[in-house]
């Protein structure tokens, strides 16, 4: 899958490595405002840590490279991780910093849901390009994985993102990117700068028409904007999602990708909704495992699109789904008795 084709040297370590920056969320109970809470609820979050998080419980050897406060909500975010099964023997403590929060809300119709972040100067934004010898690890790597977000999130994040993806392709490893954009972290202008050169170190990529039109400018067809991330950036492998919201508490999701010169297009997956975040997350993971297993475009567009419909089912931002809890998902129809 890669532009470069070196061989992967023996031994592979990791399926796939990851940079980035965890969250710790925040949220009140269930259709409670904010701004009215006495309690919040903990868990954690990020779209980065996300991948790492869903694809290790499908089965995958993932690592997470980042930094974090070296106190008890550190220490709490590395158990958390290390229950979801990711390594997280490379990731720093750093004295005297913090951890990124958000706090979101559950709201019920015709109440909006709200996303509240508090992340600046966090220890994760700090990461620099000297903090992790890449070259070591990503030779142990299969996968290299970071985001839009990351990126985002100081110049430094941005040159090391840059340099992850760099030295993932210079040694012959698939090269993953989510074009994720956060209007709290930048201008469309400052994020098409940074991706303009980024993304020609990207294999697959996976974005949608929203990001395409404020970032890049890329209008027309579905295919029209797929193409133009291949012709311009030369990505190998470009997915668009779509999320069809109906209220708060139904949604739909379908997909397409572009590989080599052909579309391929997925169904439409409904599924209700008990908490909708890192669900777009879920859909990648779900998409590179199966695009990883066996290379079939339409199943992995129907494997990514059931994950993602799962963790909309599920509190948190982690997919807590096994492969086979996926593939029972695939029907559309699927079987709702107790499993007893």
């Amino acid at each position: 899958m890669a532009k470069n084709k070196n061989p992967v040297p023996s031994p592979v370590t990791h399926d796939l490595v990851v940079i980035g920056e965890p969250l710790l969320r925040l949220a009140p109970p269930p259709h409670e405002q904010l701004r009215r809470a006495s309690s919040l609820r903990l868990t954690l979050a990020g779209a980065q840590m996300n991948i790492a998080a869903d694809l290790a419980r499908l089965g995958w050897k993932t690592a997470l490279l980042t930094k974090l406060p070296d106190n008890a909500l550190g220490l709490w975010a590395l158990d958390a991780l290390k229950s979801y099964g990711v390594d997280v023997s490379m990731i720093r403590l750093e004295p005297g910093s913090r951890m990124g929060l958000t706090f979101v809300e559950h709201s019920a119709a015709p109440r909006p849901a709200l996303s509240v972040f508090d992340r600046r100067a966090s220890a994760a934004s700090a990461i620099g390009e000297e903090d992790f010898d890449l070259e070591s690890i990503l030779r142990g790597a299969r996968l290299a994985y970071t985001d839009g977000i990351f990126s985002g999130l100081s110049p430094s994040s941005a040159r090391t993102a840059t340099l992850f993806l760099r030295t993932a392709r210079r040694l012959g490893r698939t090269t993953c990117f989510d074009l994720n954009y956060r209007q709290h972290l930048w201008t469309p202008a400052r994020a098409r700068r940074v991706w303009s050169g980024l993304l020609r170190d990207v294999d697959i990529l996976v974005t949608n028409r929203g990001v395409s039109d404020e970032v890049f400018r890329f209008r027309g067809s579905d295919e029209e904007i797929m193409r133009a991330y291949a012709d311009q950036f030369g990505c190998l492998v470009v997915c668009l999602t779509f999320r069809e919201s109906i209220g708060l508490r139904n949604g739909a999701w379908r997909s397409k990708v572009l590989s080599q010169g052909i579309v391929t297009e997925s169904g439409r997956k409904e599924f209700e909704i008990v908490d909708r975040y890192g669900t777009g997350d879920a859909w990648f993971a779900g998409f590179l495992h199966a695009w990883d297993s066996n290379g079939d475009p339409a199943f992995a567009l129907r494997f990514g699109n059931a994950l993602c419909a799962l963790a909309h089912t599920m509190e948190g931002d982690v997919a807590n789904a096994a492969v086979a809890d996926v593939l029972a998902a695939l029907d559309d129809a699927p079987d709702l008795r107790i499993k007893r």
